[in-house]
């Protein structure tokens, strides 16, 4: 049904169906009244090809889902001033974001070395809201976490990643990691905690 009424709108136009948003062809309607067991979008990963491009790699990941032409690596991180120190703060992020695909994105961050209860809320509410609209989100983390298989993933420095989808109502973020190429899932508890300190973009 959605690719009929984006096909329809492009032949109004005059366009392409090929140069529609991608997100006009993808379904975002499995979950029409928001309540979905789980939920995962289609997306082009990419592992980070440098050890600083987490930044650009994981924004990246999170624009593969609505666009067609998907920026390179390289020039996200001119967009987002990283340097070999890495990507400074997730506002970068929220930015760049923001002139790709619109308005939708906005910084939310997680003072202190715990997420509180109403963070860990916050974090569900948004992972289900963003996966079903179609928009990733992309957190920034430090310190290590560990995985639904019990893998132990650590960043001391700091790194950025990509949630891509969700399971439990939201309470498991499915997660693309740029630094390994892989996909995995971890309890959205575990994963606010993870970017206590830091912040994210939903």
């Amino acid at each position: 049904m959605i690719m009929k009424v984006a096909l329809v709108v492009a032949m109004a136009l005059g366009v392409s169906l090929s140069a529609l948003p991608t997100a006009s062809a993808k379904a975002v309607a499995a979950c029409p009244d928001g309540v979905c067991s789980s939920k995962y979008l289609n997306y082009s990963g990419q592992k980070q090809i440098n050890g600083y491009y987490c930044g650009p790699a994981a924004t990246r990941v999170a624009l593969s889902v609505r666009l067609i032409n998907v920026p390179t690596q390289d020039s996200l991180a001119y967009s987002l001033g990283t340097t070999v120190n890495g990507t400074d703060h997730i506002g970068l992020v929220t930015t760049v974001l923001r002139n790709y695909v619109g308005g939708w994105y906005e910084s939310k961050w997680i003072g202190g070395s715990y997420a509180a209860q109403w963070q860990i809320d916050l974090l569900v509410a948004d992972v289900r809201l963003n996966i079903n609209n179609a928009f990733p989100i992309v957190a920034n983390v430090v310190g290590t976490a560990t995985d639904t298989n019990g893998g132990s993933h650590s960043y001391s420095g700091g790194h950025y990643l990509t949630v891509v989808g969700y399971e439990q109502g939201g309470n498991i973020s499915v997660i693309y990691d740029p630094a390994q190429g892989v996909q995995y899932r971890m309890e959205t508890r575990s994963l606010a905690h993870w970017i206590a300190g830091r912040g994210y973009s939903a």
